[in-house]
């Protein structure tokens, strides 16, 4: 019986979209147009991850018990919501899709003239993702590390064996981490980053950042249908 989900899941998405954007700036500038904007593949992508999240969410919350708590249930529902308004804002809402023009009393104040909200504030852009950031770092990175350091694991079924992201979250969260160190280093030193690793951070952080959320979503699914089966194992 496996213990969490299969490593080409946990392993080979997260790598592929960390290096996939790196390997692309190697090529041609037209691949660019297929990389990033509103129909490039980077985005495209976070909206794929934030749906599937959206979808192993639903089927936890409609046959999921998490050993009776529940508070896992309204933490689910919050995570649901937190993914519908996710994948909306990145697709606009379905404009990136349809391309319907954006209302001129909408253009005022959404500083990239598209039908979102996150283009309005900095507390709906910037604040949304620092605290994705931090929840990256503190469960999916610090976390698993410390159970894997300690060997102190939450016990099964415990509140906090389906609370704390487990070690299939740690790749897509480091690497959210670290895509865009190197940018942030050359803007402080005031220094033009090179081509090679101009990969549009920003963009590529959101996704691997989605991409973690779909990895404990899918993961907290999981471990709760094995239990479910009376075949409880260790998630950590």
């Amino acid at each position: 019986m496996k213990k969490d989900l299969h490593w080409s899941l946990w392993v080979v998405l997260p790598v592929a979209g960390f290096l996939l954007p790196y390997l692309s700036r190697l090529g041609t500038a037209a691949a660019d147009g297929y990389l990033y904007g509103e129909s490039g593949w980077v985005e495209l992508l976070t909206v794929m991850y934030l749906l599937v999240a959206i979808l192993f969410g639903v089927m936890f919350l409609v046959s999921g018990k998490a050993g009776g708590h529940g508070w896992m249930r309204w933490w689910m529902t919050l995570l649901v919501l937190g993914s519908v308004y996710f994948a909306g804002e990145e697709a606009s809402w379905g404009q990136h899709i349809f391309g319907w023009e954006t209302p001129e009393q909408w253009l005022d104040v959404n500083d990239q003239g598209e039908t979102n909200i996150h283009n309005t504030s900095v507390f709906f852009d910037q604040f949304p993702r620092a605290l994705l950031s931090v929840a990256a770092l503190v469960g999916g990175v610090m976390a698993p590390l410390y159970c894997a350091v300690t060997g102190r694991h939450p016990a099964r079924g415990s509140l906090q064996y389906w609370l704390w992201p487990t070690y299939v979250c740690l790749p897509a969260a480091l690497f959210s981490l670290l895509v865009s160190w190197h940018e942030k280093m050359y803007r402080v030193l005031g220094v033009e980053i090179p081509t090679v690793l101009d990969v549009r951070a920003g963009e590529v952080k959101e996704s691997l950042l989605a991409l973690f959320i779909m990895l404990y979503v899918m993961s907290v699914w999981y471990r709760n249908r094995v239990s479910d089966r009376g075949c409880l194992v260790s998630g950590i």
